[in-house]
């Protein structure tokens, strides 16, 4: 379901390269989407410009005379192609690379975001990827094959950012959430043809990069999306609301987390620091704040000042883990009490969101920086790892493989 936890993984505590990288691959193109690994294939999406064109790290992004310009700054003319790509993962071998639509982008992004930084989805027949700078939405067969494609729009986001809200994949169905400056719209697709089943409508248009959460608890499956001010949760077949919660601002950047009884969640920017949230599994109905207050009905606990920033945070076994720069904090899941608070060894900005790989937590900097930790309340280091890249794309692990994705390679890690 997307919730960061791959329990069957067992990945090395530390790795260079010399030691414990069975391959790198470059890829063509540039894209923060997450790698997925199904069987023995990973899937991710990039997009391969006309130009010579990369990333930049969040200091030199920000920094760039274009992100203070906003708006103003003009789309870049040059040709793009959005592919999917496969890679083989026990050799590193690319295996396809299918362009799903092509063309010169409509709007400018941050120089730190990419064109293709929606992760794909799959299931053991098809993988599915979701463009949002270019609107469009495709279906492919495990050879590469593109089965059909669905447009949905392109929009402007706020400040000219770029797109980021990955799609989710449930009982045979694809939902897209569409949050910006124009529209504010979730959308339903059949996976087997792209045809749309049922949207839901925003009234006030919002720009958000979160990815919907796909929540199974209580014997039932909820579709909790969000942005702004608003969480609501719908039944995933119909789109029938569940519950709402508003009054309290809600993440921009960083997904939920989740378990079987709670969900998580915070605000956090440079100028906000909210608190990190747990409600409740059960709810139906408005579970909005009291006016004045910062209280959800379903409210489980709240920490002041210790909501996730970029990093999406991450529950397992008991314990939430998030990550704000160099800072990890982990809180018992059930009453909100801090495990604690360290800052990670070698790290200065993290965006890519840690992941827990069987009994380890796996974090990556930005600076190509890695810590391996024991998953758990108190704070264990078991490794230390560096590699000579820039990496937003968050890991992917299973069974023995890490795999890493940087702006200039792709890489596994493997005993």
């Amino acid at each position: 379901m997307g919730n960061g936890v791959s329990a069957r993984a067992q990945v090395p505590v530390e790795w260079s390269n010399e030691k414990h990288l069975a391959w790198k691959r470059r890829l063509p193109g540039a894209g923060w989407s997450q790698p997925i690994i199904v069987g023995n294939l990973i899937f991710l999406t990039s997009a391969v410009s006309s130009q010579p064109w990369r990333p930049k790290d969040y200091a030199s992004g920000t920094a760039d005379p274009h992100t203070v310009s906003g708006d103003k700054v003009p789309a870049p003319d040059m040709e793009l192609e959005w592919k999917v790509l496969a890679v083989d993962l026990p050799s590193g071998a690319l295996k396809w690379a299918t362009t799903v639509v092509s063309g010169k982008p409509k709007y400018p992004i941050h120089p730190s975001n990419t064109y293709a930084s929606e992760t794909p989805v799959a299931d053991k027949r098809r993988v599915y990827a979701w463009f949002g700078t270019a609107g469009t939405m495709a279906a492919l067969d495990r050879a590469g094959h593109l089965l059909w494609r669905h447009e949905l729009g392109v929009f402007r986001q706020y400040n000219n950012l770029g797109t980021g809200s990955s799609p989710r994949l449930y009982a045979g169905r694809l939902y897209i959430q569409c949050f910006n400056e124009e529209q504010a719209f979730v959308v339903c697709l059949d996976a087997k043809d792209g045809r749309e089943k049922w949207r839901i409508t925003r009234e006030k248009p919002e720009t958000a990069w979160t990815t919907p959460l796909l929540w199974q608890n209580e014997g039932r499956a909820q579709l909790i999306v969000y942005g702004q001010k608003l969480m609501t949760s719908h039944q995933p077949l119909t789109g029938q609301e569940i519950w709402r919660a508003s009054g309290v601002e809600m993440p921009g950047p960083s997904s939920l987390a989740t378990d079987e009884r709670r969900v998580y969640f915070g605000f956090r920017s440079s100028l906000k620091r909210t608190s990190l949230y747990a409600l409740a599994a059960g709810a139906q109905g408005d579970q909005s704040a009291t006016e004045g207050l910062k209280t959800f009905k379903c409210e489980a606990w709240a920490v002041a000042g210790a909501a996730a920033g970029m990093a999406s945070p991450v529950a397992a076994d008991g314990c939430v883990y998030v990550l704000n720069d160099a800072v990890l904090s982990c809180y018992d899941a059930a009453s909100g009490k801090a495990h604690f608070k360290e800052r990670l060894p070698g790290f200065r900005c993290a965006v890519a969101s840690p992941i827990v790989a069987g009994h380890k937590l796996v974090a990556v900097d930005e600076s190509g920086g890695a810590v391996v930790l024991k998953a758990g309340p108190k704070f264990d280091l078991l490794g230390r790892s560096k590699l000579d890249d820039t990496f937003w794309a968050s890991p992917a692990a299973k069974g023995q493989a890490l795999v890493l994705r940087g702006v200039e390679c792709l890489y596994c890690i493997r005993e």
